[in-house]
Order: C-alpha cells, then structure tokens, then sequence
C-alpha cells in the first residue's frame, strides 16, 4: 500500500525532471545558437577589419608616395626660386669616384694659357685675370681740337726768348653722339617743250621700300632691328623717335613693319626650301601671348625653330596658334633625314606617318635635367647616370674638332659602351623605385626614350642634345620679356619671317642694320637675286660687315672651357 502510494510521485519527479532537463536542453540549444551567431558576426568583423587594414596599409603607402613626391617637388620649387639655375655638380677632389665608375677616354694634357691672360695669385688658388686690351679707334671719325697756349706763355721767364714747339701731347676721348632724324629732299627737275608740248620729262624717283611712302630703308631697317633684334618694343622706339624730334605713332610704325615682313618674305620662303634640304635638322617650341579680342581675350601661340645643318646654314620660324601636331607636320611634310627634338608627343605624327623617312633624335640634356631633379630623393642612383651622362659629354668635347666620320668611329668605340652599361643599371632601377618619385619619372622618360637617345652614335654629323634650337629661341625668350604679347593673330607669322632674317645675320655675324637696310632696297628692285642675299652669300660679299668680335669672344670662352675640362678630367683619371 505505501508502494503503490508511492509511485505517482515519482511520476512527478520524474517529469519535472525531464521538464527540467528539455528546458535546460532548450536554453543550451538557445546558448549555442547565441554562440555561432556571435562567431559568425566575429569572424564578419575580423573579415571587414582585415579589408580595412588592408585599404589603410594602400592608403597609406600611397599617402607615402604622395608625400615624397610632394617634399621633391617642393625642393624643385625652392632651388628654382632661390638656388643655381645650373645644372652643374661639383665634386670634391677626393671623391670624384664614389661610384667606382671607369672614366672614358686618356686624359689629356692642360692646354697653355692664352698668352694674352695673365695669372693672377690669391690666397688658396690662383686665378686668371685676362689683360686689359687698347681699343681699336681707327675706324671710328676723329675730330681733332687744338688746345694752345696763349701767346705770353709761349716766351721763355729767364731769357725772354720765343719757346720752341718740341712735340705734343695727344688724350683721347671717345665720345658719343646721339642718332638723329633727317630728311633728304630729293629734287627732280622738269622738263618740257613749250613748242611741241609733247610731254614732261623727269629722272625717275628714288627707290624707296614702301610705295609712296615717306620712310626711307635707313629707318625701316632701324624700327625692324630695333623690335626683333634689340627687343625694343614699338611704344618705346615711338618715345625714342620723340626725343629726337619727331612723333611717329605706334600704328604708322606697325604698318612700316607689316610691309618690310611682306617685302622679305620671298628671301623667307627660299630659306625655308634650302633649310628642308638638309640631312639634319633641330627643331624646338616656345609659347607666346596673342591678343585675339572679344570674350576670350587672349590666346597662347608658338614660335618654332627649325635650325639647318652646316650645308645649309639657315634657321628658320615658324608660327601656330597652337601646340598642335599640324604646325610640325605641316612644316616639315617635305624634310627627309634626322630630327632633333624633345620628348613632345606633337612630333610623333612627323616620325610614324606613312611613308616617313624621318629618323627621331632625342636630347640628353632633357634627359640629363630630370636625372639632375632626383638627386635630393635618390642621391646614389641619380649621382651614377649624372656621373655616366658627364662621361659622354667628356667624348662629345674630343670629338667636337673631328670629322663627321672620326666623329662617329670615337663615339662607336667609346660612348657606346657606357650607353650599353647605362641602360642595363636602368633597366635594374625600374623594378624598384617609387612609382611617383621623381626618379621613376627620369627613368620612364629615359626608357621611353632610349633608342632616340642612342641615335646620336649612328652618324658624326649629329649632335648629344638639341641645345642647338634651344639657342635660337632666346630672341623670343628676350623679347618676350619686353613686348609681353603679340597684338593680332595676323603678327604672329610677320614676326616669324623678320626673326627669321634676324636669326640669319646673327648666325653668320653680320651686321644687322646693313644687311635689313640692302634687303629692303635689293628686294624692292625688279632685278632682286634671292640667292646673293642669302645671309651666307652676302657675308661672304660683304666681308666689311662681318662682326668678327663675337667670333673671337666665342672661341676665346670655348678654349677657357675646353681647359677646364681638360683639367677635370686630368684629375679624375684614376692614379
């Protein structure tokens, strides 16, 4: 009896106990699906912090990168404003061969000094101090003033006699006389037969470059010479004009040069086509202001130079109003043979057009430039392509006074070698320099550039870079700097056509003012022989007109510089 009433209690217990472990089955099943959501949220997490810090460590790498280039081209921006605009590494004695780099070529003995320099001593170093020079007067008029003495000093104070006149003394004053206006009248007397009345004779009137105009070739050649040789503008020589005593307005002044640029012109077109004859050319660009008028104001255009070989000595300009492919192309459509230029990619379409037989020559000192820009960044690579660079310039210096073919047979034998170690260490710095450093930009414009950057080895008649052309744009460089923008699209190609007349006489050192003044009369005539006023053909006609002063002044400076090399390379010759 107390069994059977025991049973129904444990029945109970049993299933609250049952109740209790489905209810703590429950809540584990709860607990481990509370668990893996939690896991599986976490490991969600550890996966968007992973894309995070993976984006973080880009981001900031790239921040790195962006930095670096910042801080180059900050120092870029400081040394163009504050420091040497040379590009020129001095190195000390004792290391001019960090790098362990092989120089090319014997050194070769000092050249003696000019016997006209004297050497000057100074603590530490000595220097050479050239000697003063007499001027040479003779060609210049001389007006000779006699100063006497009055007559009571001419007698002697102890015997009373008359002094003898036993030589003199003579100082010289080289003076200067301002340039005048003047007007020459030019009568021509009329004839006729008062019986017959069968017309007027007269002389025929005087030549003149302008049609019934009042400006004579003196004056003309003057404004011309003065605006694209002197980079006078046109309101300063309208002021200058006014000093001496006439007010010619800057529209009359405009008009004489408009005709004396339409006058030329033919002489222009025959440089032009004797220019595009040679087997090699250098060519550059450099940008101007032009005034269009209406909304926009202004524009920019571009003055090329296309410089010939020594066969055909001309440089000749050209003028677009814009930087595009067209201007080159267009020039250069009938040209065949090796182009010296830059990296622009406006040339492209003068080097792979169909059928073009025009071979690309790149620069060096372009080159040479970017390398120059990554020494603060990359000091060691930069200083060893400057170090090879210098090198082939060192060969360039032997070989300048050689032929064309001993010219080509020196730089085979020696450059080529440190061409071919050049680009082997380029092609090892690409793989790990910073992508937006400066250096990996010298490195790209190098590698892109490389075959053109060879090319200068094939034929002797070429050159290292394109400094050439670059020379002959600092008459817009200067001249920009004076007259700031051109006034009409129409002046840009008469500019070019008088720089070009310019550029003719300075190349071949004549002087200006005579060769424009004969140009304008020669060239005015029916009987006008384009080929004798050639600047070449003229100078040589003309050798009177020859400023041999600055030919003198050049070789003087190359010598000084060819010494000094000389000696550098003397020194950095390994003992």
């Amino acid at each position: 009896m107390d069994h059977a009433d025991s049973l129904p209690t444990d029945l109970a217990e049993c299933h609250r106990l049952l109740l209790a472990a489905y209810q703590q089955t429950v809540q584990l099943e709860r607990t481990a699906a509370g668990s893996a959501r939690r896991a599986t949220e976490s490991e969600q997490r550890i996966a968007e912090l992973d894309r995070v810090l993976d984006a973080t460590s880009a981001s900031y790498k790239e921040l790195q990168h962006e930095h670096a280039s910042m801080l180059e081209e900050l120092a870029w921006y400081k040394r163009w404003v504050h420091g040497r605009r040379r590009e020129r590494i001095v190195e000390a004695q004792s290391q001019q061969h960090l790098f362990d780099l092989t120089p090319s070529g014997a050194a070769e003995a000092p050249a003696p000094l000019d016997s006209r320099e004297a050497r000057q001593e100074v603590a530490g170093h000595s220097r050479r101090r050239p000697c003063q020079r007499e001027l040479d007067l003779s060609s210049l008029p001389h007006h000779r003033h006699e100063q006497d003495l009055p007559d009571a000093e001419k007698i002697c104070s102890c015997c009373r006699r008359a002094k003898d006149r036993i030589g003199e003394e003579v100082t010289r004053i080289l003076e200067y006389v301002p340039s005048k206006l003047e007007v020459h009248e030019h009568v021509r007397p009329k004839y006729a037969c008062r019986y017959c009345k069968d017309g007027v004779s007269s002389p025929p009137p005087p030549e003149r470059p302008i049609a019934r105009g009042i400006a004579g070739p003196g004056l003309i050649a003057q404004i011309v010479v003065s605006k694209f040789g002197d980079h006078l503008p046109l309101y300063r020589q309208e002021d200058i004009f006014a000093r001496h005593g006439l007010h010619l307005s800057r529209s009359t002044l405009c008009d004489w040069v408009s005709a004396a640029a339409d006058l030329v012109r033919p002489l222009y077109e025959l440089q032009r086509r004797l220019m595009l004859q040679s087997a090699v050319l250098w060519t550059d660009d450099t940008p101007v202001t032009v005034l269009v008028g209406g909304e926009e104001g202004s524009r920019q255009g571009r003055f090329w130079t296309y410089v010939g070989d020594a066969e055909h000595p001309y440089s000749v300009y050209d003028f677009t109003m814009s930087r595009g492919r067209d201007g080159p192309q267009n020039f250069l459509r009938n040209f065949r043979g090796y182009l010296h230029a830059d990296a622009y990619g406006g040339y492209d379409g003068v080097f792979l057009r169909p059928g073009s037989e025009v071979i690309e020559v790149a620069c060096w000192a372009h080159a040479r430039r970017k390398f120059f820009d990554a020494q603060k960044c990359s000091p060691r690579e930069a200083h060893q392509v400057l170090d090879w660079i210098r090198q082939l310039y060192d060969i360039e210096d032997r070989a300048r006074p050689l032929s064309a073919a001993a010219r080509c047979e020196l730089r085979n034998r020696e450059a080529a070698p440190i061409l071919d170690r050049l680009d082997a260490y380029l092609a090892q710095l690409k793989s790990h320099v910073l992508p937006k450093s400066v250096l990996a930009k010298a490195l790209t414009y190098a590698r892109n550039q490389w075959d053109a950057l060879r090319c200068y080895t094939q034929d002797g008649r070429l050159t290292i870079d394109n400094n050439t052309s670059e020379r002959t744009l600092r008459h817009q460089a200067i001249g920009r700097k004076n007259w700031l923008f051109l006034g009409s699209q129409a002046a840009g190609p008469r500019a070019a056509v008088l720089y070009t007349i310019l550029a003719g006489a300075k190349r071949h050192r004549i002087e200006p003012w005579d060769y424009v003044r004969e140009l304008l009369l020669r060239l005015h005539a029916e009987d006008a022989c384009l080929e004798d006023m050639l600047p070449d053909h003229w100078a040589a006609q003309h050798p009177e007109s020859v400023l041999t002063y600055r030919l003198d002044e050049s070789r003087k400076k190359a010598a000084i510089t060819r010494d000094r090399r000389t000696r550098r390379r003397a020194q950095a010759k390994p003992r």
